[in-house]
């Protein structure tokens, strides 16, 4: 009999196309879109460098010097304009920012004038790290000017002692020797949408078994001796495969179709039995929690609208939309709540850090916890309407 439920789901499954597109055309959507949108973040260059414009009275030696210190850090190009209307530069020649320096900075830096100081101006919706960071270039290069100065005063080599920054390199630690994996916006955009899309697994599972509760397809099975954990079962086996298929896709996307636009390529360096348990977890959670929705709603779109925006708060919440490392203290906190958080974790660990069963046994353990809850709540509320 179980094999006639599964071969049910399975004709039901592909018969429903309209799902089988959110399932694998939206996340690959998003996967494309922010992968894209986020490479900037992860690295050391920009395809696009803020304009910086300099307006001085007198493009002098120290100027020039600033404006060289500026456009060795990637993010920004500077360029001397003569002094003009700072809204015509913002707003009609398109520069992010404005630097007012007088020509003779150094010379007042050196005499300590408190009446000295210099402007930035910029557009409105600027972001205060960028202008964090372009003060940080600012102070470097005029520190750098008045030391060479003092430097040179007392015959002193300034070659490698100016030159300290390019000796300081970054370097990488991971959890397992041997593993060596760059970060970048595709390692985090694939991990995200994929588990965001396994639990967009609920609208074909709710879309049938609301219609089978509706048309009396259960009581009929029911009739002929069936109880109701393998009716459950039966749901959670075709879903659990659609969701590892998801998963293979999705990796395949961002090694292969990812690099086609531009972006970086997806590498796998971490233990394929790891993401395999983590991928099963996360369908088990994302499945039971579907179950759970669809013995709650009593029509499909009731379904929808509940398991569509809680998915998405799950997902806003759980660093799916947004990368953690860019929230504040307490939503990073808040996130461990988020079955979806658990999922991208886990994920990341495996991906990533190249993380062993024990940095996420926590949070399988967690979405298995969860899982079985939300199982068991669909069969007392099934059993109920009973």
């Amino acid at each position: 009999m179980f094999k006639y439920l599964l071969k049910k789901e399975f004709t039901l499954i592909f018969r429903d196309l309209h799902a089988l597109l959110v399932l694998f055309v939206m996340p690959v959507i998003f996967i494309l879109i922010m992968s894209l949108a986020l490479k900037n973040s992860y690295s050391n260059s920009v395809d696009t460098p803020l304009k910086v414009a300099i307006t001085s009275s007198k493009n002098n030696k120290s100027i020039k010097t600033m404006i060289e210190s500026i456009n060795e850090n990637n993010f920004f190009d500077a360029n001397f304009l003569k002094v003009k209307d700072n809204k015509e530069i913002l707003y009609k020649e398109n520069y992010d920012f404005i630097i007012d320096i007088q020509r003779n900075y150094i010379e007042r830096i050196k005499l300590n004038d408190k009446n000295f100081k210099v402007s930035i101006y910029t557009k409105p919706d600027s972001s205060l790290q960028k202008i964090e960071i372009l003060k940080k270039v600012i102070s470097s290069a005029s520190t750098k000017l008045i030391l060479e100065d003092l430097m040179l005063a007392q015959k002193i080599d300034t070659k490698n002692v100016l030159d300290f920054e390019s000796k300081i390199q970054n370097s990488y630690i991971y959890k397992k020797d041997g593993f060596e994996v760059k970060p970048t916006s595709v390692q985090q955009s694939v991990p995200a949408w994929l588990v965001f899309s396994m639990f967009f697994i609920l609208i074909p599972i709710s879309n049938t078994f609301i219609n089978e509760k509706a048309f009396g397809t259960i009581d009929r099975i029911r009739s002929i001796n069936v109880s109701l954990f393998p009716i459950l079962l039966g749901k959670i086996v075709p879903y659990y495969f659609i969701n590892q298929v998801q998963v293979v896709f999705m990796i395949l996307v961002g090694m292969y179709i990812v690099p086609l636009l531009g972006g970086d390529s997806l590498v796998i360096q971490g233990s394929i039995p790891l993401i395999f348990l983590v991928s099963s977890a996360v369908s088990f959670a994302s499945i039971s929690f579907a179950l759970l929705i669809a013995n709650i709603a009593k029509t499909t779109e009731e379904a929808t609208t509940i398991g569509g925006v809680s998915n998405i708060i799950l997902a806003a919440i759980g660093g799916i939309m947004v990368p953690k490392f860019v929230m504040p203290k307490f939503m990073q906190d808040f996130s461990e709540y988020s079955p979806m958080s658990w999922g991208l974790e886990s994920f990341l660990e495996v991906f990533v850090r190249g993380g062993s069963f024990n940095d996420i046994s926590t949070y399988v353990y967690n979405m298995i916890t969860f899982a079985i809850i939300c199982l068991l709540l669909a069969y007392i509320l099934l059993k109920k309407r009973r």
